[in-house]
């Protein structure tokens, strides 16, 4: 039988929480009991009662919220997965969240997919913080994240080309397009040559 995993959602807007907990249970297969908390006092009391595997905090929440808040629930559970969720994507905010006990930072804007990523990284023990702010909409304009030679190789990962091919087409050596590869999946914030195609795709990019 799986493990239920115990989450607790602290945000003091109960359409958000309704919402999110719906994305929780759509992209994660593994039973899930989710506790919410309008406010950090609630999930606080929840929190000495209860073990939980991941908690999601709203950094802006009344009362005490923001890094205080922060600090209160990894002193009352320094063993769970602390995951910040806030509408503000500054560099500055997420820095500030991960160096005061954060395991994670997702984005009030961030998909069903995103959300996945994110709690499989922190369950296995890892930092999950958001790809590079986006300037430009929805989508971002790619050319303020990436070099356009680091373009040409993301389109050339999207249609699924070895570096061997993406090598010929675009007259490269092995070794300069492994670079440019590491360089771009660095700037976007993922680990892998499928995670670089998938969010291109879904920025809209290609």
């Amino acid at each position: 039988m799986n493990h239920t995993m115990n989450i607790l959602l602290v945000d003091d807007h109960a359409l958000f929480r309704e919402g999110f907990k719906l994305m929780l249970q759509r992209c994660w297969t593994m039973p899930l009991h989710v506790v919410e908390a309008a406010t950090a006092e609630i999930g606080l009391e929840a929190a000495a009662h209860t073990r939980f595997d991941v908690i999601f905090l709203d950094m802006g929440l009344p009362g005490l919220g923001g890094i205080e808040g922060l600090c209160a629930f990894r002193q009352a559970q320094p063993e769970a997965g602390l995951v910040v969720l806030s509408a503000t994507e500054g560099t500055q905010a997420i820095r500030q969240a991960l160096r005061y006990g954060a395991q994670g930072y997702i984005p009030k804007s961030a998909d069903s997919a995103t959300l996945r990523e994110a709690l499989q990284r922190i369950l296995d023990g890892e930092i999950y913080e958001p790809p590079p702010a986006m300037p430009g909409g929805e989508g971002g304009e790619i050319e303020a994240i990436l070099t356009p030679r680091q373009i040409e190789v993301l389109a050339e990962l999207c249609a699924g080309r070895t570096n061997r091919e993406i090598g010929a087409h675009l007259t490269m050596g092995d070794d300069t397009v492994r670079a440019h590869v590491t360089a771009l999946l660095k700037r976007l914030g993922v680990r892998s040559r499928t995670e670089a195609a998938l969010l291109a795709k879904r920025r809209g990019w290609f």
